[in-house]
């Protein structure tokens, strides 16, 4: 009996570790989009698609606080020069906040860094979430190349949750995905997505 109990315990402390951890940080990395083949940055200036500049970050405050997130850094791969964008201000809860390429191609200009967008590569990449501090891990998310194609993201469904899925809505997967289109800045659910042109899509996310 003595042995039955201390394995529960022992379990119990095993789940409040993983609970706890960076995929369960208040603020979350919570969709991406690697390889984008539409016009999805609202901030470009243009109508135009550029890789560069229409790949995108999504994070999430999870939480019931508002959180300040100044000072925080997006990072690609593992390397402090790969620092690619500086977040400024407070993210409410249940709010979203997107990073589009060009905003981070900006960030980079005017930091000294290498001028590469987000840099978010199609065969595979770690995307790190780092606090002020600059040596806080908030959260990471790592995505393979099978998880990625033309116009799909890849998401937490439902938001916040250590669920992740390829959003395949504008172009369906092999095998399937959840058959939702990418959302930035939106919340990750719905119905598959029916027949639209790209101009009724982009539209939604304005």
């Amino acid at each position: 009996m003595k042995t039955m109990r201390l394995s529960v315990v022992l379990a119990l402390l095993l789940a409040s570790t993983i609970l706890t951890g960076p995929a369960r940080a208040q603020i979350v990395l919570n969709e991406l989009m690697p390889d984008p083949a539409s016009d999805w940055s609202p901030t470009d200036g243009n109508e135009d698609y550029g890789s560069l500049e229409d790949e995108w970050v999504e994070i999430f405050n999870v939480g019931s606080e508002a959180i300040d997130v100044t000072g925080w850094r997006l990072r690609d791969a593992v390397s402090d020069s790969s620092w690619r964008f500086g977040f400024d201000g407070v993210l409410e809860p249940g709010e979203f906040f997107v990073v589009y390429g060009n905003e981070a191609y900006q960030w980079e200009d005017q930091n000294g860094y290498a001028k590469n967008g987000l840099s978010l590569n199609n065969a595979g990449d770690t995307i790190t979430l780092v606090s002020a501090d600059l040596v806080t891990v908030v959260d990471l998310v790592t995505y393979e190349s099978q998880d990625v194609g033309d116009d799909r993201s890849w998401g937490r469904v439902p938001d916040g949750s250590l669920n992740w899925e390829c959003n395949d809505g504008l172009n369906p997967a092999n095998p399937p995905g959840s058959g939702l289109p990418p959302t930035p800045g939106e919340p990750n659910l719905g119905a598959p997505v029916e027949t639209a042109d790209w101009g009724q899509i982009k539209a939604l996310f304005r």
